[in-house]
């Protein structure tokens, strides 16, 4: 589960990214929107809306390059643990639980501060005159959705990433509690060793 809404925090990420980036999307590259497909845009307007999706996608490409490297960097950890750790209990070195407990606290952690900074961020950009006034342009050609609020997007990534914070919080407890068993089945094999030896020798000997 912590793999895949990694993927899910990935995909809603990148999606925001190209979704929010207007219709100019692919103007500079002289294809996409303006030659291939309808615009309501023309003359000095389509100009004005270029250079103002322009600053907007650089407003936004913090969240991107940031949330792309969270959410794939800790997938990517995520699996190699969980391929690691796909052993029985009583095979996994007592460190290996205790590294896997502080992985997961890490990421938990990670995933709260990461959720307030993109929720920062977002919410400040939206609040620059440049998100403003491309609302006002896309709105005088009734592009409505194409506003100055908080994503789907955006929302739905934050509520991937609040799920994870939950996941990896239940993985921290139990790690340590399967430590914790462990480390009572060690302590349990070792008193019976100890008593099996402490029993007299008469009593195998079947002298009594």
């Amino acid at each position: 589960m912590e793999v895949i809404l990694n993927g899910m925090v990935l995909m809603c990420v990148v999606a925001s990214y190209f979704v929010l980036a207007g219709f100019s999307a692919s103007f500079t590259s002289g294809s996409g929107f303006g030659n291939n497909y309808y615009s309501p845009f023309e003359g000095t307007e389509l100009e004005q809306v270029r250079q103002l999706d322009q600053q907007y996608t650089i407003l936004r490409s913090p969240l991107i390059y940031g949330g792309v490297a969270v959410s794939l960097g800790l997938g990517a950890l995520t699996m190699g643990v969980l391929l690691q750790g796909a052993k029985s209990l009583r095979k996994l070195p007592g460190r290996w639980l205790l590294s896997e407990a502080a992985f997961s606290l890490l990421a938990a952690v990670g995933y709260c501060v990461g959720i307030g900074f993109y929720l920062h961020v977002a919410l400040r950009i939206n609040s620059t005159d440049t998100c403003k006034t491309r609302e006002r342009v896309y709105a005088r050609r009734g592009l409505t959705w194409m506003n100055c609020q908080l994503a789907g997007t955006d929302g739905a990534a934050a509520t991937f990433a609040c799920i994870l914070v939950i996941l990896y919080a239940a993985s921290v407890v139990l790690a340590l509690r399967a430590y914790r068993e462990q480390k009572q089945h060690y302590k349990d094999s070792q008193e019976q060793h100890r008593n099996a030896r402490d029993v007299p020798e008469y009593v195998w000997s079947g002298t009594l």
